[in-house]
């Protein structure tokens, strides 16, 4: 098992669906990054490359916005310095001596100069295990991914004749991943798909936003549904369910 430190992780968890239920969409982010990650399936998902970009775009705009506030706020500055130090990432760190002047430009040398790139490569590991489990909102996530791929150039016989990014077999490491996720039910009908009941239950692995749909090929647009709950859904349909199992009843 891996340490996930989950340090002030909600609150940035909160900040990203709020960007995804906002209709944000991505920004400022790596095209080159977004293309490869949309047509193979990939461990670090789409979803790790929006929460790595939105942070760094909010901070990167409330500083241009109230950078005074920020460098006046000391309990904020402890707050990225314990960052640093609990994902165990060098870097020098931010101190203010007494009347010391020209604060702001020092920050924002720090800001730009720093490892704050790595440091939310980090954090975005922590809010992805937060998130994963929330279809629903990879739901809407993948709404919003799909926009993004109609506005993105990709390479020469990676798409379909209709402009549709090709379909890629789904890794075992994914399917594993969301079995578990989905607690080995059908997540429409919840249908027992362990095979421990009934070993004639088959598992399909179906895109929420379906390809047709400029749906993609990675792991936060993948959910378990038995093998009649996906034949009734076309490549026009887009859904998932809110239906989960609960620890205890």
């Amino acid at each position: 098992m891996d340490e996930i430190k989950l340090n002030h992780i909600y609150s940035f968890a909160d900040l990203i669906e709020r960007h995804i239920y906002g209709h944000s969409g991505f920004w400022n982010y790596s095209e080159p990054t977004f293309v490869d990650r949309s047509l193979k399936f990939r461990k670090e998902t789409l979803l790790h490359h929006f929460i790595e970009t939105t942070i760094w775009n909010y901070y990167n705009r409330e500083f241009r916005k109230h950078l005074d506030v920020y460098v006046d706020n000391e309990d904020f500055i402890e707050f990225l310095n314990k960052l640093f130090t609990h994902y165990i990432i060098p870097t020098k760190e931010f101190s203010i001596s007494e009347n010391e002047t020209a604060l702001e430009e020092k920050f924002l040398a720090w800001w730009n100069e720093g490892e704050f790139r790595l440091l939310f490569n980090k954090i975005a590991d922590d809010v992805f295990y937060i998130l994963f489990g929330n279809r629903r909102l990879l739901l809407q996530f993948n709404l919003l991914v799909a926009e993004t791929v109609v506005d993105n150039t990709y390479p020469l016989g990676s798409l379909t004749a209709n402009d549709k990014i090709k379909r890629k077999n789904i890794p075992q490491w994914v399917k594993k991943a969301v079995f578990l996720r989905d607690k080995g039910r059908c997540t429409k009908c919840t249908k027992d798909l362990t095979g421990l009941i009934a070993i004639d239950a088959k598992q399909h692995y179906d895109h929420m936003v379906p390809l047709n749909q400029h749906g993609v090929n990675d792991p936060s647009n993948i959910q378990l549904l038995c093998e009649s709950c996906n034949l009734k859904k076309s490549g026009t349909i887009i859904e998932t369910s809110n239906l989960y199992s609960r620890w205890w009843k």
